[in-house]
Parts: structure tokens; C-alpha cells; sequence
């Protein structure tokens, strides 16, 4: 929108504008409890500032209340049907419920408005991935990147993509790009280790992983991917390690139990490596059951291709 319609618009609201500027300004500062009541009150003065209504949503999609977020995004869209921001951020909400066939809906509907919306491309771009369409991944990351060069997650997206693909080489090179924006982009540096993992390259990941760990050395994800790393090279007490650091720290990794599992077997502890197995067992049976129930209730529901997901992950579990 251009400036000057900007400044149509604040004037047109009067102090439901201050309102919605100062929710926008507790949003920034991530105190979004406050943040919502001061959309509330631009909402009581003006219950036409479909603005109001989309940063209304955003404050609740971070409270974890999505359904409430898309109807916010509604409202908005009620009001004004041209508003990209409430386009985009229903797609969010709708990818953060697990709908991704609606989301991709919703993003054609914002690119629509704007094909050069580079939000737009990598939501529609992730709900695509989460769907099993790597390839069309990687073509909305493409366009979301032609777009927006800097776009940090419309690269770690298009590397992810690749790496279902079993592209990894392609995939190193795409979170390399991300990294020369910000070297010490976590989500970047954790699935290059893992591209590496792939590749067998053991060491590289472990330079990659304790960059990670030097600043957050309670990353359960990276000290798995570390032990599993060392366990590789076979260095397995190190691996162990590891390991029992990152399950102290988040006991639900059922993979990590698995290679701690392998680990302890190798080194001769054959106690210890049956009940790391009897950890996993437990956690895949719990997701199995979550998968399978989840899965019913999304096809019931009509949300065939999430559904298809859900049944698909539980395959995954029972292949491990």
C-alpha cells in the first residue's frame, strides 16, 4: 500500500490507529497478552480497522489460540478482502493446525493480490513440503528467494526440501546461503549437520554441532545429532555421553534412544542398551497411537491430504 494510503487510512481511524500502532509496538516487545488488549481497545473505538483485527489474531496466534487467529484473519478480510497480512497470516495459523491443503488455498488467494508477495510464496511453499511436495517446495522457495534474496527461511525451506529429496549436496549449498546471512542461524546449521550425517561426513557435522553448542549447550537436538555423529565414527562412549545429556534434557527423542541403545551395545553394556530400547519401544508406540487416531480424525474431518500425512509418519515409525 503506499505511504499516502497509509496516511488516509491512520486518519480515516482516528485513535483506533494509536491503538492498533501501540499493540503493534507490544507485539515487537513480545508482550502479547498486553498486545491483545490494546487491539481490543482499537477494536472498541473502530471495529472497522481490519488491521486491528489481523494484529488481534497475530497476538493470539502467538498464545497458541490459532482457530481464534483465523477468525480474526476473517474479520479482517470481511472488511477488507485486498488485506495481504490477513491472507498471510491465516496460512500461518491454518499451517500451525495441520489444515495445509487450506493454507495453499490461502496463499493463492494473497498471491492473487500480489504474485510478488514473498511471504506468500515461502507459506505456500512450506504447506507444500509438509504435504510431501518437495518439488513444488522448492519452487515457491525459489520464487520467495527471486524475490527476497535475504529471505533466511525461504532457504532453510528450500534446503529441506531438497534433503527429502536426498539432494544433499544442494542442500548444504542452499543453508550455506542462509548461513552467510546469519552465521549462527541454528535451524541452518542443525540441517546441514544432518545433510552431512547423510553424506558421511561425520566431522564435518561435529564442527557444525558444537558451533551450535558453544552457544546453546542444552540444544537436545544438537547434542543428539552430535552423539549420533560420534556414534558413526565409533566412538561410542563419547556418544553416550552425549546422548544421556540430550535425553536429560528432552526424554521424548525416541531416535536418540535408539542410537544410545546401539552405542551401549557396542561397548559391551548389554543391560543398559535393552532398557535405551525399551525407551524407544514406549515412545513409538505412544506416536504410533497418536499418529493413527490423529490421522482418523483429520480424514473424518474431510483434510484427506493431512490425514495421508499423519498415516505416512506412522509408517515412518514402524520402518525405523
Amino acid at each position: 500500500m503506499p505511504l499516502r494510503d497509509f496516511i488516509t487510512d491512520a486518519d480515516s481511524h482516528g485513535s483506533g490507529w494509536s491503538l492498533y500502532q501501540e499493540g503493534c509496538r507490544l507485539g515487537r516487545e513480545g508482550r502479547h497478552k498486553e498486545a491483545l488488549d490494546a487491539f481490543a481497545r482499537a477494536l472498541e473505538v473502530d471495529p472497522t480497522l481490519a488491521l486491528a483485527w489481523v494484529g488481534r489474531g497475530f497476538a493470539l496466534g502467538k498464545l497458541g489460540q490459532f482457530e481464534d487467529e483465523i477468525e480474526c484473519c476473517d474479520k479482517a478480510l470481511e472488511i477488507d478482502p485486498y488485506c495481504i497480512d490477513a491472507w498471510n497470516n491465516k496460512a500461518f495459523a491454518l499451517g500451525r493446525l495441520s489444515r495445509f491443503s487450506v493454507k495453499v488455498e490461502c496463499c493463492k488467494k494473497a498471491l492473487e493480490i500480489d504474485p510478488e508477495n514473498s511471504t506468500a510464496w515461502n507459506n505456500m511453499g512450506v504447506a507444500h513440503g509438509m504435504m510431501g511436495e518437495y518439488a513444488a517446495e522448492i519452487r515457491c522457495s525459489d520464487r520467495a528467494i527471486a524475490l527476497r534474496p535475504r529471505y533466511l527461511s525461504a532457504w532453510v525451506n528450500k534446503g529441506y526440501a531438497l534433503g527429502k529429496l536426498k539432494r544433499y549436496d544442494e542442500e548444504c549449498a542452499s543453508y550455506d546461503r542462509a548461513l552467510k546471512i546469519y552465521p549462527y542461524y541454528f535451524s541452518a546449521l542443525i540441517r546441514k549437520s544432518v545433510a552431512l550425517i547423510h553424506l558421511k561426513r561425520y566431522r564435518d557435522a561435529l564442527l557444525l554441532l558444537d558451533k551450535v553448542l558453544e552457544v546453546d549447550p542444552t540444544n537436545a537436538n544438537a547434542l543428539y545429532r552430535k552423539g549420533l555423529s560420534l556414534a558413526k565414527l565409533g566412538r561410542h562412549d563419547e556418544a553416550i555421553g552425549c546422548l544421556t545429556h540430550a535425553l536429560e534434557i528432552n526424554p521424548s527423542i525416541a531416535d536418540a534412544w535408539v542410537v544410545l541403545s546401539n552405542s551401549y551395545f557396542f561397548t559391551g553394556n548389554l543391560e543398559a542398551s535393552a532398557r535405551a530400547f525399551d525407551q524407544a519401544y514406549y515412545i513409538d508406540i505412544h506416536d504410533i497411537r497418536a499418529g493413527l487416531v490423529k490421522g482418523m480424525r483429520l480424514l473424518k474431518s474431510g483434510n484427506v491430504d493431512e490425514g495421508i500425512r499423519s498415516f505416512n509418519e506412522v509408517l515412518g515409525i514402524l520402518a525405523r
